[in-house]
């Protein structure tokens, strides 16, 4: 008995069938099942997750209110032990007291706060006072030498004068940012151990059927479900110490005590504690179980089904292969319409169905290749992708031709000369300029540009040959054109910054930082041009470093508009590079800091750049046609001596004010004082701090702690001059009360010590 072809197709196919069927059920069923296991698995963390952010943030309001509550004058005098007599001793420890008592009030979720001073000693509470508290009493004596600022401490038995309680503690030093060795002593507040209990209680409404608690790095309990487990120590359980090299979150299982138990953890941020949840694997997934049965039930129902289906229409189903085989063979063999099978039509319309999808999707790929690009080269300047050869097929899908190494980053900016450019009009320009580069580049070369947004462009050129030098001045050739092109066909401006050459990918951002800095100094080199960072940085001479530190003068001389002081101190830079042998480069580049930061200055008094530079954008140019430093010094001066007279135009244009005039001849009288401070001109002219730190900032453009500094510094500059004097006595008629703290404030004021000072004004003064 000879077996047709659609027996023969309904054998072969009908085994494949129940194959696919079986496999396409068993990969659903894993599949779902495994889902909702990682489903229910990220429930649990993140359930931990909302606990550990609940707690940072009780912890974060609790280190603020300490904070906040230390900042008062009591404090102050008690960490010191700083008292005019045992009447204002009294006066501060009654108000001391009150205000821990108010504070603990005032906060019910705190259980007690300490203040303890290292200096005396003694030891507060807002129920009790400990003179000179013993070891036993005195706790916090132990952290005054912890390299942090502040520190959580897990649970302990704390007593606060009052009673003992189980409690977690956070020590803070005192002053705030004081190190190890200057701290005048410790401040403490406590919650209990209760309090942090409820708040994960709140987390899991319904109750944790399993075991939650919390560890700190040495794997001692903070909190435990079970409170006989407080105090323990669980480092050595094998299961504890994977959790404890972990440094971030995650889950695993465990059989404990013969049970198959599910472990979830997290490490917090802010603590470095570990969150630990451990519920029995049979809980964890019960939610899934019915799901499992189900998918199993239907499975089994579709595979009998599918049988029963298989051969019932065998014969319907196959018989378009006979004719199919009749075709091939030349043998017609047409049935009646009745007959006919609908298989292989269903079939040929899912091919077409399939073919339409691919070609859509091959249009969805090419539509997303710009916002590809775009996201490739961001990747590239910002350091996220650094191995050519990982990114080479992506480059190669995208048609984006790039060697391995030789790189160089531009940053571009588009604009129109006279006009403010519209933002659909800057990302049409721009879209402009980077097919313009990208044309250019390639010809040769390799490289690609996008649009960083705002009217910007970075350009990545890269290079098969050829050393950094050579690859520099190739980029500044394509540059120029591009800068023509732009000009000529498109009437734009376009200012490009260039960074240096890189041999590695991962040394892309370096130079893409470079170009945006170079990009910055268009003030200098006008629009429309090419600008070098190799241009602008200096050699590392030790001579330009001290120059530069001569500059800081000349601006405060600006910013006070004494033209006088501004130009002899502008002189005496220009002399110490002559007498140092600066080369002419060098000298420019003097030139161009000063300018810069001249600029800085008057934006920080309110006068924008764009209006101040006025013909400052032809200042290159004109400093590269100077003959010698005598003519750039007086081509610098005459630039600063116009911005000193936009700065005084603006002031009188502000007017005068009585009161902080009265204000700074009052602090001209007083600066020798150590206790003048802004709360006591508040009191002096009946205003409140704020009002009288506003008046400073709009009259004088600085605010009165600088203000005093600077008072001060000249002061002690100018009785340094007397070597007769010492510098402790130096820092006392100034108004310092600690030497050190004068040493200090000399130092970043002027870049030198006093003896450094007073030994450079014995200098003689080179001709």
């Amino acid at each position: 008995m000879r077996t047709s072809i659609s027996g023969k197709a309904m054998m072969i196919y009908g085994i494949v069938f129940l194959f696919i069927i079986a496999m396409t059920f068993w990969l659903s069923y894993t599949g779902t099942v495994g889902r909702l296991q990682k489903d229910l698995q990220d429930a649990n963390l993140a359930l931990l997750k909302q606990v550990d952010s609940k707690i940072e943030a009780a912890f974060r309001q609790t280190e603020k209110d300490l904070l906040s509550m230390a900042e008062g004058l009591e404090f102050v005098y008690f960490m010191n032990n700083s008292y005019s007599d045992d009447g204002h001793r009294y006066s501060i420890y009654y108000t001391l007291t009150n205000r821990l008592r108010e504070f603990i009030s005032n906060n019910p979720s705190y259980s007690s706060v300490f203040a303890y001073s290292h200096i005396s000693g003694d030891l507060m509470t807002e129920e009790t006072y400990l003179k000179q508290a013993s070891s036993e009493f005195n706790w916090l004596a132990q952290y005054l030498d912890m390299p942090e600022y502040f520190k959580w401490l897990s649970t302990q038995k704390v007593w606060d004068g009052h009673e003992t309680q189980d409690v977690i503690t956070l020590v803070r030093s005192f002053p705030s940012l004081s190190s190890p060795g200057f701290r005048k002593g410790l401040m403490a507040i406590s919650i209990k151990e209760a309090q942090l209990s409820q708040m994960i209680k709140a987390i899991y409404e319904d109750g944790h059927a399993g075991q939650f608690f919390i560890l700190d790095a040495e794997g001692n309990v903070v909190t435990h479900d079970d409170k006989n487990q407080l105090y323990r120590n669980m480092k050595s359980l094998p299961y504890i110490q994977t959790i404890l090299r972990d440094p971030d979150s995650g889950s695993f299982n465990v059989k404990l005590d013969g049970i198959q138990e599910s472990v979830f953890y997290r490490t917090s941020g802010y603590t470095g504690w570990k969150f630990v949840s451990i519920m029995p694997e049979s809980t964890v997934f019960e939610p899934i179980k019915v799901t499992r049965n189900l998918l199993l039930t239907f499975a089994v129902v579709m595979f009998f089904l599918a049988l029963a289906a298989l051969f019932y229409v065998n014969r319907w189903t196959f018989k378009p292969l006979d004719r199919l085989a009749g075709k091939l063979s030349g043998v017609n063999k047409r049935r009646g319409q009745g007959a006919e099978s609908i298989g292989l039509r269903n079939l040929e319309h899912i091919f077409d169905e399939m073919v339409t999808d691919r070609e859509q999707l091959e249009q969805h790929v090419r539509d997303s290749k710009p916002m590809l690009k775009w996201k490739i080269m961001m990747d590239v300047l910002n350091g996220n992708r650094s191995d050519f050869h990982a990114m080479y097929h992506h480059l190669e899908f995208l048609g984006i031709h790039m060697y391995s190494e030789r790189f160089i980053v531009c940053t571009a900016e588009i604009g129109k000369e006279g006009e403010q450019l519209a933002p659909r009009d800057e990302t049409l320009y721009t879209y402009m300029f980077c097919n313009v580069a990208e044309e250019l580049i390639r010809t040769e070369h390799a490289g690609l540009a996008i649009d960083l947004g705002g009217g910007r462009a970075a350009v990545l050129l890269s290079f098969a040959e050829g050393d950094a030098e050579q690859n520099h001045l190739r980029t500044l050739v394509i540059l120029e054109l591009i800068l023509d092109i732009m000009k000529r066909q498109f009437g734009l401006t376009v200012t490009i910054g260039v960074g240096k050459c890189r041999m590695e990918m991962k040394e892309i951002p370096s130079s893409f930082d470079e170009s945006q800095k170079a990009l910055h100094y268009k003030m200098i080199f006008g629009k429309h041009s090419v600008i070098s960072v190799d241009d602008l940085q200096p050699p590392d001479r030790q001579d330009y470093y001290k120059l530069s530190r001569m500059i800081d003068p000349v601006m405060e001389a600006m910013r006070q508009t004494d033209r006088v002081k501004m130009l002899t101190y502008l002189s005496d830079t220009f002399r110490e590079a002559v007498v140092s042998n600066l080369p002419p480069e060098l000298i420019r580049q003097l030139c161009y800091d000063l300018v810069m930061k001249s600029l800085q200055t008057v934006k920080a008094i309110g006068i924008e750049p764009e209006i101040s530079m006025g013909p400052l954008s032809s200042f290159y140019d004109r400093i590269g046609k100077c003959e010698n430093w005598k003519d750039a010094e007086r081509l610098v001066g005459d630039t600063l001596e116009g911005l000193a007279s936009q700065i005084e135009e603006k002031r009188n244009q502000r007017g005068k004010n009585e009161t902080i005039e009265r204000m700074l001849d009052y602090i001209r009288e007083h600066y020798q004082e150590y206790d003048l401070s802004l709360d006591r001109l508040a009191e002096m002219f009946h205003l409140t701090p704020p009002y009288i730190s506003k008046l400073f900032k709009d009259h004088t453009e600085s605010n009165f702690i600088d203000y005093m500094i600077e008072i001060r510094i000249k002061a002690a500059m100018e009785l340094l001059k007397d070597k007769s004097i010492k510098v402790n006595d130096v820092s006392g008629a100034v108004g310092y009360a600690n030497t050190r703290s004068f040493l200090r404030t000399f130092k970043k004021y002027t870049g030198l010590t006093p003896t450094e000072y007073r030994e450079h004004m014995s200098k003689p003064i080179p001709s």
